[in-house]
């Protein structure tokens, strides 16, 4: 599920999707949602202009299936099937069996709805619902589950990332899931969050630092979002506060979603000086650093994508970092949740974007050092190890230039 690079033209646009008016709350008419996302698009999608004969001849063309749908799923399976049609990025029907829903909720409600979950992201395919993301802390992550993992069922029945663990919210659940060929399980007690405080939680114990030879040690942080404030500040905590004892960063912008490219590099730019603060002649002291200039290597990978690209080319043309991994999505149209009825939204990407001139869309942003596969059979982080190597050659550059 594509998410947002919500940038400062938006904020113009008047967008606060929760005045959007008559929100379908009866009985569904999808007579109506249809003529609303229709509007919407209309009035919203940023190639309304240039594309404007497609758009219509689009709409028209899926216009009856849409308004005689079965139900709410055979709905958005028909819109979704319309928008693959105009391959732009941040564009997808979203009803509230799909995790894409909440991340959506959390942009534009500050009350957002809680979402069941196992720690753990999806994609539906063919075959089913395959692992996209492990999030650090949770369940998942707990019972072993790996990223491409295919999911099959829960509690015996078929597996959803939503619907089916809803109903089993504070209870230990049994998942059976397959890994290449061989059919495995696992217990996982099943949770209920807010999409952005799991991806924020994930973030913050992420962190850690873990020891090389010659007493030198490397911070690492998963940031797996860039949706608001919360993530900026618990990025510059770890990287200026947990961090400050080490000797290099990795930063992982793997997967995930995106958000806003600002402030999130500060740290890495500014100098590097020490501030300690005392609290009385016999209080504690505190120590901070106001920037971090040690080496730096930031991870990307083809689920990286929106303002993680951006700021990923921002790190690659100023080569602060060294960018390891493989080509981001280049999913960078701008976007901003709007509600079409009370169980749905609809992303429409509204504002194109450059970096320096440069289109991102459907190209992406390519590795300074390029691995692949990114994990092996083992299940061994083939990234994350090339990542220690060049790190390790950095401090080793750097004790013999002393």
């Amino acid at each position: 599920m594509p998410f947002t690079t919500v940038l400062a033209a938006l904020a113009m646009a008047q967008l606060n999707p929760s005045s959007s008016p008559g929100t379908l709350t009866q009985a569904d008419d999808f007579r109506t949602l249809f003529d609303r996302c229709a509007l919407a698009l209309r009035q919203r999608y940023y190639a309304r202009v240039s594309r404007a004969e497609e758009l219509e001849a689009r709409l028209k063309a899926v216009e009856v299936r849409a308004t005689q749908a079965k139900n709410r799923a055979d709905f958005a399976r028909i819109m979704n099937e319309m928008i693959a049609e105009f391959k732009d990025s941040h564009f997808e029907f979203l009803d509230n069996d799909t995790q894409g829903y909440y991340l959506m909720d959390g942009l534009g409600n500050r009350d957002a709805k809680p979402m069941p979950h196992l720690g753990a992201w999806f994609k539906p395919t063919a075959e089913g619902y395959t692992v996209t993301m492990v999030l650090q802390g949770g369940e998942a992550e707990r019972a072993g589950l790996r990223k491409g993992d295919l999911m099959l069922r829960v509690d015996q029945q078929p597996f959803s990332p939503v619907a089916a663990l809803r109903p089993r919210i504070g209870k230990e659940t049994n998942v059976t899931f397959r890994r290449r060929s061989q059919e495995m399980q696992a217990k996982l007690m099943v949770k209920e969050a807010p999409a952005l405080e799991m991806f924020l939680e994930a973030t913050r114990k992420s962190a850690r630092t873990f020891a090389l030879e010659n007493n030198k040690r490397i911070g690492y942080v998963h940031l797996w979002t860039q949706a608001n404030d919360s993530f900026v500040s618990a990025l510059h905590n770890i990287v200026l506060n947990q961090f400050r004892d080490t000797d290099a960063i990795i930063l992982d912008l793997r997967d995930g979603f995106g958000g806003r490219p600002e402030r999130y590099m500060d740290p890495f730019f500014r100098p590097e000086v020490e501030i300690e603060w005392k609290m009385g002649e016999s209080g504690p002291t505190t120590k901070q650093l106001y920037g971090n200039q040690r080496p730096l290597v930031v991870l990307i990978n083809k689920g990286s994508r929106s303002a993680k690209e951006v700021l990923a080319a921002i790190i690659k043309k100023s080569k602060r970092a060294t960018l390891i991994g493989t080509t981001t999505a280049g999913d960078v149209l701008g976007t901003s949740p709007f509600r079409v009825a009370d169980w749905a939204y609809l992303e429409i990407p509204m504002v194109d974007l450059t970096v320096d001139g440069e289109r991102l869309e459907r190209v992406g942003v390519s590795p300074d050092i390029r691995v692949e596969p990114e994990y092996s059979d083992s299940g061994e982080d083939r990234v994350m190890a090339e990542a220690i190597r060049v790190l390790k050659e950095k401090l080793g550059s750097a004790r013999s230039s002393l």
